[in-house]
Order: C-alpha cells, then sequence, then structure tokens
C-alpha cells in the first residue's frame, strides 16, 4: 500500500480497494473494537465488518464564542522547557442535538488499532484477531491524517448517518489539537479544579492498574493490546502510556507561562511503554522530528487516536451568529485579554497622545486615560476583595476540616471503647459504624473543596495578589477578634505556594498540617 496516495485521488482509491466496497455492518467481535463496552460509547462503522469507539468529553458552553480557559503543563523542572505552567482555552467542536450549552470533543477510546488502521488501508481485509489489539505504531504523523482523512472519506460514502451533524454540516475525523488531548487525558469537567491540576487523573488503584509504563511488572518493556486497563475519568484507555500519541500541532518550546513562537517538529503526547513510573503525567510533550534519512519517520513507540470534529462556520447563519457575538464581547471580554496592551493600557494612550498634534483629540485622550486609570484601580480593588475573600474562605474551610476531623477521631475512640461491652452487629456499635462513615464522608467533601478552592486561586491570581492581601486579612480577622483563623490563613497560603510549586498537594499532607 503506498501512504503517499494523494487526497485528491481517494474517491478512485474508494472505489477500486475491495477492502473497502463492504457494506458497513459490524461483524468484528466486540472485545476487538470495544473490549471494555460502558454507557456513552459512541461506536462509528468501518470497512471489513469493523469499528471504532469514541467518548464524548464536555465543553460546556453558552454561546458560540464561549470556550472553557484550562492551564495545562506542570510544575516539575526537570520539564519546564517543555511543560512549564500555562493557560489556554478548549472549546468542544460538536453540540449535542443543536444545543448550543452542551457542546461537546468525541475522542476516541482507545488508540487506533492494527487492525482497524489495516481495514483502510490494506488491499485486503485483516482477520481481526488480539494481536490486531495492539494499537498501530510505526506510522508516520503524515499518515496518521491520511488514515483520518480515508476514515472520514469511507463514512461519508457508506455510512454517512454515522457520523454526527453540526449546523447541518457532516463531522469528520481528524487528530486531536494538543489542548484537545490534554483537556481529555487529565479528565475534562468529571474530574475537580484541583484533579485537573494533578500531574495525572484521579486514581483509586495503583498506576500500574490504568498505564503501560516501562517496567518489568508493568508493559514489560512491550506494547499492550488496547482496553486491558482502566480507564480515566472520562472512560479513555491507554491515554497514558503504551503508545505515545501524535497530536496535530506542532511542537514548540515553553516560555515561562506560554508557548516560544518557533514551530518545529510534531508533538507527541502521554509517554509510552518505555516511560518510568515516576515520569509518568498528563503533561508530557515531545518533539519528534517527522523525517529521517530514510524517509518519513515511524518509531515503534508512537500510534494514534482520532477525534471527531466539525468545521467552526458551518453557513452563512452560524457566520451571523459568531459576527453578532464578536460584536458584543467589549461589553463582557476584552478583545485585548492576554496581550501585552492588557496590562498597561495607560502606556497606550501615552503613546496616542505623542504620537498627535491635535491638542483637542489631546486632550480627549488624556481626559479617557483618566477614566481608563478609574477603572483599573476599581477593577484592582474589586480583584483584592476577592482575593482576600477566597483567603477568608479558605481559612473558615481549614477550620472544617480540623472540626471534622476530631469529630471522626472522637466517633472511632468510641467505637474502639465500645468493642469490649458489645459484640460485633451489636445497635450500638453498628449505629456508631454509620456515623463514622457519615463523618469521613464530610471530612473526604471539605478536603475536596479546599483543594479546588486553591486550584482557583492559582487560576485566577498571581502570588504578589495573595502575598499583598495576607496580611491585609490578618489585621481584619483580628480586629473582628477571629484571632484563632490566623493560623490556619498562613497554613492555607502556605499550601497555595506548595500546590503551585508541586501541581499537587495530598489530602493526607493537608490533614497533618492542620491538625
Amino acid at each position: 500500500m503506498r501512504f503517499e496516495l494523494p487526497i485528491i485521488a481517494l474517491a478512485a482509491f474508494l472505489a477500486a480497494s475491495p477492502a473497502l466496497s463492504q457494506a458497513p455492518e459490524i461483524t468484528w467481535k466486540e472485545r476487538l473494537f470495544n473490549p471494555a463496552p460502558s454507557p456513552g460509547d459512541v461506536i462509528l462503522p468501518m470497512p471489513c465488518g469493523g469499528a471504532m469507539t469514541f467518548r464524548s468529553a464536555a465543553v460546556p458552553s453558552e454561546q458560540l464564542l464561549a470556550d472553557r480557559r484550562i492551564t495545562l503543563g506542570g510544575a516539575d523542572d526537570r520539564f519546564g522547557y517543555s511543560e512549564s505552567s500555562r493557560k489556554t482555552h478548549v472549546a468542544g467542536p460538536l453540540s449535542s442535538q443543536g444545543d448550543l450549552g452542551s457542546r461537546e470533543l468525541l475522542i476516541g477510546k482507545y488508540e487506533v488499532t492494527s487492525d482497524q488502521y489495516a481495514a483502510l488501508t490494506a488491499e485486503d481485509c485483516p482477520r481481526p484477531s488480539n494481536l490486531g489489539r495492539l494499537p498501530k505504531t510505526e506510522i508516520a504523523w503524515v499518515e496518521a491524517i491520511d488514515f483520518a482523512a480515508r476514515y472520514t472519506q469511507w463514512l461519508y460514502a457508506e455510512s454517512p448517518e454515522a457520523l454526527p451533524v453540526e449546523d447541518g454540516v457532516r463531522a469528520f475525523l481528524r487528530l486531536p489539537s494538543e489542548a484537545e488531548w490534554e483537556y481529555a487525558a487529565r479528565g475534562g469537567i468529571a474530574v475537580s479544579e484541583s484533579e485537573f491540576l494533578s500531574p495525572l487523573f484521579p486514581m483509586e488503584d495503583d498506576l500500574a492498574a490504568y498505564v503501560w509504563f516501562g517496567s518489568p511488572d508493568s508493559s514489560d518493556f512491550k506494547l499492550q493490546a488496547i482496553g486491558l486497563l482502566k480507564p480515566n475519568p472520562l472512560g479513555l484507555h491507554d491515554i497514558l502510556g503504551n503508545a505515545a500519541e501524535y497530536v496535530l500541532d506542532s511542537f514548540r518550546l515553553n516560555k515561562v507561562s506560554r508557548l516560544h513562537g518557533q514551530a518545529g517538529g510534531v508533538t507527541v503526547k502521554g509517554g509510552d511503554f518505555f516511560t518510568p513510573r515516576d515520569a509518568v503525567r498528563s503533561a508530557q510533550r515531545q518533539e519528534m522530528n517527522p523525517h529521517d534519512e530514510t524517509g518519513l519517520r515511524r518509531l515503534e513507540t508512537v500510534g494514534f487516536r482520532l477525534v471527531i470534529s466539525a468545521p467552526v462556520i458551518t453557513s452563512a447563519e452560524r457566520l451571523d451568529k459568531v459576527r453578532a457575538e464578536w460584536l458584543d464581547l467589549p461589553k463582557t471580554e476584552s478583545a485585548l485579554a492576554g496581550t501585552q496592551r492588557e496590562e498597561d493600557p495607560l502606556e497606550e494612550i501615552d503613546v496616542l497622545i505623542a504620537a498627535t498634534e491635535d491638542e483637542p483629540f489631546k486632550e480627549r485622550l488624556r481626559g479617557l486615560k483618566t477614566v481608563v486609570r478609574a477603572n483599573i484601580a476599581t477593577r484592582n480593588e474589586q480583584r483584592d476583595r476577592s482575593a482576600r475573600n477566597l483567603l477568608r474562605f479558605g481559612a473558615f474551610l481549614a477550620q472544617r476540616i480540623v472540626d471534622a476531623n476530631t469529630i471522626v477521631t472522637a466517633k472511632e475512640r468510641a467505637l474502639e471503647a465500645l468493642q469490649d461491652t458489645y459484640k460485633e452487629g451489636d445497635a450500638p456499635l453498628v449505629k456508631l459504624e454509620e456515623d463514622i462513615l457519615k463523618a469521613r464522608k464530610v471530612l473526604e467533601f471539605d478536603l475536596r473543596t479546599y483543594k479546588d478552592t486553591i486550584a482557583e486561586v492559582i487560576q485566577d491570581y498571581p502570588p504578589q495578589v495573595i502575598e499583598r492581601q495576607l496580611p491585609i486579612l490578618e489585621e481584619e480577622l483580628s480586629a473582628r477578634k477571629l484571632v484563632g483563623l490566623v493560623p490556619l490563613t498562613q497554613v492555607f497560603s502556605a499550601h497555595i505556594l506548595q500546590f503551585r510549586a508541586e501541581g499537587n498537594l495530598a489530602e493526607g499532607e493537608i490533614l497533618d498540617d492542620l491538625t
């Protein structure tokens, strides 16, 4: 099979290939394309009786130009040049039944397998097997893109109704963007803010239950079949480890809080079956040169998964909506958000004043500068009050955690004391055990809320704002005779610094620091 076949020749290829001429009935055994079925799976047919499974990653949105701000990367200085924490935005390309408030990304539940790849590229249909459940690796980036195009064209020709429709336009398949990939890998909105910022998605069991990493006790340094381990919170299998995965974006270095301007080779995400246990992380990103001396570069460690997407501008009516929303943006969100001019608009006005000789216009600009300065001052005051309120809330949460832990400890001691008086199953013991379970759930909820509040502070306020507001809050608390909260405020502030530096904070460590 020649992978260099141009996209414009796809129609002729589709008509001529016997592997692609079969009806889209799914005849493969489910374990070969969806070994861990679960509610919400979206299944598309493939040539040769095959199929591919997708999962939804919801990205709530109230309008077309709304998107979700997320923090990608991590705090590990070993990889800071590539993975330092940065903010970006993601939006779902598809809406659920035309509801713009229910937008989603549909992403492959598993990595594309060898059998699935052969079903679209081989001259003859593959015989589906367990060996064919291995992820397709040793594939070039352009071949993965070509595969997505072939699959789309086959679905358009043989099973168009299987693809979602966005505003009357049928969807298509492609590689995920890096932001989409990492958003889904971290767990999307299925996890809390603090869990999203952590190096790994929440795991109830050991890492080896979710990830094929480089160890004799895990991958044994070999590629493994899809779907044998537990999924992440969105139901995605092998999103970390096993085969690393291509994304659409070119690789760029990290420049502290943003990506550097130079675009390089291909970006590969997620680690592989050689990645050491202590290097497994959602932020992992590496550069791969798409070419070598022999031609297109292919690695045994790199594969891919697909997403189902749609055009942004699907119709004249949709374009009108986008234009209307864009014109309304200044009322809700600055068009200069994230730019240098937003940081110091007063300097920008000074430049305009210096550039004009028109004295009346200069006076108008000076008046505008006064208004802008007043607005900035008001905004800063509101920001500072909000930061102090979050610090105060953190201190109250810390007190709740202390109180809840005291209740759990007291009840556990009471249970231990009564065990000599009653035997197992007696009503007093059963009642006390139920009370302990409830008290522990309250404590767990408070700890999660505490971490989520820290994550909110980190995302919305730079360190200098928190540093300035902390002594003001301590003075306010003392003046209100709430001196007992001051030490808790200091612990909360220390936890903010630790979470910001390390990207995570263990709940047991929180409890130890507070109690």
